[in-house]
């Protein structure tokens, strides 16, 4: 993701997750460590939560697990080799973001065995009342 617009949606994901607690590290895009798995973003909450995240764009198509398992099947690929490799570790979560203007983000949870849709996070803060009865 060199292009300047994708260096502005990893940004916006970015803040999204800052909102919401996370330590966020981005990933330069150059040089790359086969070691590690293929994620744009590191964010962590605490000790016990690291989420490794890679942020794909997708034009105004509809965007469904299956759909996700077939276009990124490399990525998720490369995620499971590194969940094999660190299997004994807890707190690891290996996610694909899948951005569109249409849509915004929609994140899915790479697993061992399957990949699952995961509730994406809002810019409110969670401990923002929502508007509206105050007086």
């Amino acid at each position: 993701m060199t292009s300047r617009r994708s260096t502005l949606i990893e940004q916006g994901a970015k803040e999204l997750l800052q909102v919401h607690g996370f330590t966020v590290r981005m990933i330069p895009a150059v040089g790359f460590d086969k070691r590690l798995p293929p994620a744009h973003l590191v964010a962590s909450h605490g000790p016990d939560v690291t989420r490794y995240i890679k942020i794909r764009k997708i034009s105004h198509v509809p965007i469904a697990v299956d759909m996700i398992a077939t276009k990124y099947a490399v990525d998720i690929v490369q995620f499971r080799k590194h969940i094999a490799r660190h299997a004994g570790e807890s707190g690891l979560r290996y996610e694909i973001w899948v951005y569109s203007l249409s849509y915004g983000f929609r994140c899915f949870e790479v697993q061992k065995d399957s990949v699952k849709e995961i509730p994406k996070l809002s810019f409110c803060h969670p401990a923002t009342p929502s508007a509206g009865g105050f007086a």
